[in-house]
């Protein structure tokens, strides 16, 4: 696998296992591990696999409950990474609004009710985005990335590694 695609499948991989857990996920867990398991990136395989196995090992409820308990109930380790800079003041809106021009200006469009600063969303588009805008994406939010991913250390959370390995491949240049 190419380099550059490998790592749109990577973005793409943490979007996906970084969302609400629910059946459809669950059932395509064995397509998703045959996707990792093509990485040449030992870490991404390490990191994938680690939390496959979590996903495997639990009900579908206790993921659920988890999943509710790290990132809806708990403003500090939200997946909105714009409320972790601006929290509620009304600097939030305009960041929103220049991730919305970024997206617009690389011709995707947000087709969920999420809001723009929503990681899973920001990885998605990192899969499917120009190079140079999915880097800007990215690259805006890092410092938030970064805490999210000590917050999460410190409670834990079988989330922490996947926020350490989009950190790691935000600081990389070529991604």
């Amino acid at each position: 696998m190419r380099e550059g695609a490998e790592e749109n499948q990577i973005f793409k991989a943490l979007s996906i296992l970084l969302q609400y857990p629910d059946r459809e996920l669950l059932a395509g867990l064995q397509q998703l591990r045959e996707t990792v398991q093509g990485f040449s990136r030992t870490t991404a395989i390490s990191v994938c696999d680690r939390f496959l196995a979590y996903l495997e090992s639990n009900p579908l409820i206790k993921l659920q409950e988890e999943y509710t308990r790290t990132f809806d109930l708990n403003a500090e380790t939200c997946l909105n990474l714009s409320f972790h800079r601006f929290g509620d003041s009304r600097e939030r809106g305009p960041a929103l609004a220049h991730l919305n021009q970024l997206y617009k200006a690389a011709g995707w469009e947000i087709l969920t009710g999420e809001l723009p600063d929503y990681l899973p969303l920001m990885l998605e588009f990192a899969f499917v985005g120009p190079g140079s805008a999915r880097n800007e994406v990215l690259a805006l939010y890092r410092e938030e990335i970064g805490g999210l991913f000590e917050r999460l250390k410190a409670q834990e959370s079988p989330y922490a590694h996947l926020i350490e390995l989009v950190l790691s491949l935000s600081h990389q240049s070529s991604f």
